[in-house]
């Protein structure tokens, strides 16, 4: 989808060095920290306030201590500048994630619990990385996400200054109405998730500020020299991107296959021992070529189809070189679905949940009701969020599908 227009969006980046007096926390600093100097910060603990996936809206607190107070946490900033930012601390992922449920204090299974490095109340929403012990076993601790929409956590949305996807109709930066199919994974293993795919990624950079997989794998290269007793090997790197290639931006698949293949030779030479491949799913299925030609809808159709045998090729070949490749069938999890979504749990398969009657981009700026049937059934019985990405409920069962497959530890 086209998003040119977000840059237009972007606004100066707030300092990032944490206040002493959290009463003040909306305040922008002067002062910047840097990433080789130890300091502290407090955490965003984001939770949705319904009970229902229907309602995406979400809400946040500060973290605290047991005795009410600001929690802070120790640690070190990658850079002096805000937007492009990550927050190292040697405590774990768990023990900040616990203090966070104990702040938010609900007992809604559907909060869906995210948490951020902040130092004031308007800062962006920063990635903590949870720094490995210098003895370590060798088993996959974390797990590291390169992609696009169907990935992406927040990139997109920290890049457009909070706007995109509005945050009432999709959650929190997020293109479903919840958590999507990594952190369900990553939530079933106990693993951390860190998370560099972008909404509307391709193989390459579009438009100047949707990062591409070759600079989402640069920039994770650049990231992990900060972070302490780092070994690639206990990683496991899921990797899915393409649909964007031949839905929006027309590329040939020669073109996507260069891409993905020098996406694999980048991180096996970089020392990926783990990785999750994904075949597509079978994209023109999706409401939106409801408002596309017949021509579009069987070439991205076909497009599919041919980029899919190239995957399975490299999975392949992978494989016999000793890499723990898992290679997830998702278009054939998908065609399952969508071709009898009554046996899988769903009601529909075939329209959105939202009452969004176009494929248009600019409907991620704004809010939408739900249709009367799918507030009806609920949106946990549809397949389609909006006229292209899946609820979180799909997420849900990709996911499954993924755990039922696959053994980390």
């Amino acid at each position: 989808m086209n998003k040119a227009y977000l840059l237009l969006t972007l606004l100066f980046p707030f300092a990032a060095t944490a206040s002493d007096n959290v009463q003040h926390l909306e305040q922008p600093l002067v002062q910047k920290a840097n990433h080789s100097s130890n300091t502290y910060t407090y955490v965003k603990c984001w939770y949705r306030t319904s009970v229902s996936h229907d309602e995406p809206a979400t809400d946040w607190v500060w973290a605290k201590n047991k005795d009410n107070s600001y929690y802070s946490l120790p640690g070190y900033w990658w850079s002096s500048v805000s937007f492009k930012n990550m927050f190292y601390t040697d405590v774990p992922n768990k023990e900040i994630a616990q203090r966070c449920a104990t702040s938010i204090d609900t007992d809604n299974k559907n909060a869906d619990i995210i948490f951020y490095a902040s130092d004031i109340k308007a800062s962006y929403s920063h990635t903590i990385w949870s720094n490995d012990n210098v003895n370590q076993p060798n088993t996959i601790n974390r797990i590291v996400a390169f992609g696009d929409s169907l990935s992406d956590t927040s990139n997109t949305f920290n890049g457009s200054q909070w706007i995109f996807p509005n945050s009432n109709s999709w959650f929190l930066g997020h293109f479903s109405n919840g958590l999507v199919w990594t952190e369900y994974l990553a939530n079933a293993k106990n693993l951390p998730l860190y998370n560099w795919a972008v909404g509307g990624a391709a193989g390459i950079n579009e438009y100047g500020i949707l990062t591409g997989i070759y600079d989402q794998i640069s920039s994770f290269n650049t990231y992990m020299k900060s972070a302490k007793n780092y070994h690639i090997e206990n990683t496991l790197f899921t990797l899915e991107f393409g649909l964007n290639d031949f839905m929006n931006y027309d590329r040939n698949i020669t073109e996507v296959k260069s891409d993905y293949s020098t996406a694999l030779i980048r991180l096996t030479d970089a020392g990926a021992k783990n990785i999750l491949l994904m075949t597509l799913p079978d994209a023109s299925k999706a409401p939106q070529f409801k408002y596309a030609t017949a021509d579009k809808t069987a070439l991205v159709s076909q497009q599919i189809k041919q980029f899919n045998l190239f995957i399975k090729e490299q999975a392949a070949y992978y494989k016999q070189k000793g890499i723990n490749i898992t290679l997830v069938d998702a278009y054939q999890i998908f065609e399952n679905v969508t071709s009898e979504p009554q046996k899988y749990g769903f009601v529909n398969a075939k329209d959105a949940c939202m009452d969004i009657n176009r494929s248009s981009s600019k409907d991620y700026l704004i809010s939408h009701a739900l249709t009367n049937d799918c507030a009806q059934h609920g949106s946990d019985k549809y397949v389609f969020w909006g006229v292209t990405h899946p609820t979180t409920a799909m997420h849900k069962y990709i996911a499954q599908q993924i755990i039922n497959q696959i053994s980390v530890n």
